[in-house]
């Protein structure tokens, strides 16, 4: 009698046993997705067509890794500037500088982070913010503040430029 009242429970364990992979392959496939970040322009010019009104970013978290995470990130800032070259960098910040194109050649404003994937971003830090600036443009990946699951701080594992726009790589540990 008492193996007929353990069937509910062995079926109910076997279940979740050939359920765990299927759910950890669905958590694996929505870390993997592409992200877009939307950086809003907030312009002091009166003729805002010399500004863009946003700005778009796309970040992609690597695959898990056990003991750390980290994101890819890259920006077309050639469709604002050109001479695109990294102005400063640091473990914590990086800062890319190109000459505005003559359509924005005149913006002077500020942008910082708004939405995610079309969502209001709520996150702790503005990590990405730029300045449009005396017919420069500044885009600006800056961790400090940051911090990750182990209170360590967010680190630039890599930047650099590719096909002449800035591409990163951040992260922590887990």
């Amino acid at each position: 009698m008492s193996i007929i009242s353990f069937r509910p429970l062995i079926l109910i364990i076997g279940t979740s046993i050939g359920l765990v992979p299927l759910l950890s392959n669905w958590c694996v496939q929505a870390q993997n997705q592409s992200q877009n970040i939307e950086l809003k322009v907030y312009s002091e010019n009166e003729q805002k067509q010399s500004c863009p009104d946003k700005v778009i970013v796309t970040e992609k978290p690597h695959p898990y890794q056990e003991g750390s995470f980290a994101t890819d990130g890259s920006i077309n800032l050639s469709a604002y500037a050109s001479n695109i070259s990294v102005q400063a960098s640091n473990s914590f910040s990086v800062t890319w500088v190109g000459t505005l194109k003559p359509k924005y050649a005149k913006c002077f404003a500020s942008a910082g982070m708004t939405k995610v994937d079309g969502q209001d971003y709520s996150g702790k830090i503005n990590y990405l913010r730029m300045h449009f600036v005396k017919g420069k443009v500044y885009f600006i990946l800056d961790l400090a503040g940051g911090s990750d699951a182990n209170n360590y701080p967010l680190v630039v594992l890599k930047n650099r430029l590719k096909n002449g726009n800035p591409t990163w790589t951040w992260g922590g540990t887990d």
